[in-house]
């Protein structure tokens, strides 16, 4: 994100003294006090935060004519710190004169405050965007195995203080190797594309469906008993096989065809780990049974 480029408040630059900054060093560093201003005369200066195991994220660019530290201005915390990302010239005005050209000049608040909205907006849209990314599946946009594993512990932990059931469906499309030997990878991921579709389009509103590696899906449907979650399961199979897909004539059966596997809580497990190998298990049973089914009953 870079600051829209503008020419800000020659009042400002009234106030201060002008600093020469070098390429890569810091105005100030997060937490430090707001006792400045600095208005951006020449290059550009970076915005940057701390993450995690000491990552830097880089939130903006500020190029000429922008304003950084106004919201510490009081004295506060710095919230984030200030590196010149080239050589720069800058404006260093104290607080205490910052605050009283804000005082006198109500429209350079206001302006300044319309400013900080726009940068929450598109902070806001780039975080959304980030996280989405950080648990989506990218080929089939389902949920990934990792956010599918911290929703199932949270859902699991909700009922067990409620006493809602749960199930887990777990789905393997069948003969999938065959398929990609002979009509290619690139068919392979349309298969497995159009089959997260369906899988997302018959479930509920709220269940969490995701990729869970491979050929492989789960569905972990939130207040849904056994028998629910094997109707679903049975609706996604027979959807399945009735798909045309390119190539799926010189499948086994002569099509694409899933098959699925059902474990409810508490009735089959009452843990994470204990669960998802039970509907594993009942998977195991649908391809030995001759595949293109769905076993829903306990082993």
């Amino acid at each position: 994100m870079t600051d829209r480029p503008h020419v800000l408040y020659p009042e400002l630059a009234r106030l201060g003294h002008e600093l020469e900054v070098p390429e890569g060093a810091l105005l100030w560093k997060e937490g430090d006090p707001g006792d400045s201003v600095m208005l951006l005369l020449d290059g550009e200066l970076e915005v940057v935060n701390e993450a995690a195991q000491g990552e830097e994220v880089l939130l903006r660019i500020v190029q000429p004519g922008g304003v950084v530290g106004e919201m510490a201005a009081g004295g506060a915390p710095r919230s984030a710190s200030i590196r010149a990302r080239t050589y720069c010239r800058v404006m260093r005005v104290p607080s205490s004169d910052f605050r009283a050209l804000l005082r006198a000049r109500p429209d350079i608040l206001e302006d300044m405050y319309w400013t900080q909205v726009e940068r929450v907006r598109s902070l806001t849209r780039q975080v959304t965007r980030t996280h989405q990314r950080a648990i989506t599946d990218p080929l089939t946009r389902l949920y990934n195995f990792g956010f599918f594993r911290e929703r199932l512990g949270l859902e699991l932990e909700r009922a067990r203080e409620t006493g809602d059931p749960v199930a887990l469906v777990m789905f393997d499309i069948d003969h999938f190797k065959h398929y990609n030997d002979q009509n290619g990878h690139q068919e392979g991921n349309v298969v497995l594309t159009r089959v997260a579709e369906l899988v997302r389009e018959i479930g509920r509103r709220g269940d969490v469906i995701a990729r869970y590696g491979g050929e492989e899906f789960v569905a972990l449907l939130y207040g849904a008993a056994r028998d629910e979650a094997a109707h679903f399961a049975s609706i996604v199979r027979e959807k399945v096989e009735q798909e045309r897909f390119p190539g799926g004539e010189r499948q086994p059966g002569g099509r694409v065809t899933i098959s699925g596997g059902v474990a409810a809580f508490p009735e089959d497990a009452g843990e994470e780990e204990p669960l998802i190998k039970a509907a594993d298990a009942n998977l195991y049973r649908a391809k030995q049974g001759g595949r293109n089914r769905v076993v829903s009953d306990p082993a």
